[in-house]
């Protein structure tokens, strides 16, 4: 295994409004996290980018195993987990004081910018990065559709929600999806594990429908173009008690 440890220090700056680290700042760090692995194994954004390519995920499951508050020291380690087909993934491991408290798995694609059409990982990935290893959070073939009574928010694609790949940032439908949350919810609860599903491209001026209800014991959203229907993304949310806020916080 190839595995990769960075520490990482929760900045207050990144909760949310009950004093908790949101699922998408997590999410973040982790990314950012496999950028630095990546750089140092020879297939990070630069080096892709200089040949006309790019990482695009293509799904990620993150669940975070208990609440996260400023000033928490983390240690994340990750790891690539194999290759099958088109699909690369990679593994997530997050702890505080020795404890794990979250854990994610993740697939992606090297995509061709110029065609948007993914290009076999050996194209990029030496042998040795190809091994498979088991999923630490396994992700469901296909996610739960919102049902007729869900809500909608509608919003506009707007430039900080675009990424290197010259479309909506994976981040960004996370943040939507929680945004578009019930707040009564948001404030009795957290986001304790979220599946994505990425199914096709936003780009900067499109106008999206961010869709959310109940499904099972959680929450399933999409994000739908408005201008054709196409359905972006899919995702569900499972929630948890509120444990209270950090002591460092005001």
């Amino acid at each position: 295994m190839i595995r990769h440890l960075s520490p990482r220090t929760v900045d207050p700056r990144d909760l949310d409004g009950e004093g908790e680290l949101p699922l998408p700042a997590l999410a973040g760090a982790l990314e950012s996290v496999a950028a630095e692995h990546a750089a140092a194994l020879g297939c990070g954004m630069d080096r892709l980018l200089a040949r006309g390519l790019g990482w695009v995920m293509m799904r990620q499951r993150l669940e975070a195993l208990a609440p996260l508050f400023a000033g928490d020291a983390l240690e994340i380690a990750t790891w690539p987990s194999g290759v099958e087909r088109l699909v690369v993934s990679r593994e997530f491991e997050v702890a505080r004081a020795g404890e794990v408290v979250a854990r994610a798995s993740t697939a992606w694609l090297v995509l061709d910018l110029a065609a948007r059409r993914p290009v076999r990982p050996a194209a990029v990935l030496d042998a040795s990065l190809r091994e498979r290893l088991p999923a630490l959070a396994p992700m469901a073939e296909r996610l739960p559709e919102p049902g007729p009574s869900a809500t909608a928010a509608r919003l506009e694609v707007r430039p900080g929600d675009i990424d290197a790949n010259a479309h909506v940032n994976n981040g960004a439908y996370l943040r939507w999806a929680l945004d578009a949350t019930p707040p009564g919810v948001r404030r009795a609860r957290r986001a304790s594990a979220v599946e994505a599903h990425y199914l096709a491209e936003a780009v900067l001026g499109d106008v999206v429908l961010v869709r959310s209800g109940a499904a099972g014991d959680g929450l399933a959203h999409e994000t739908v173009r408005e201008a054709d229907g196409k359905v972006l993304a899919r995702l569900a949310t499972a929630w948890a008690p509120r444990q209270g806020a950090s002591p460092l916080r005001p």
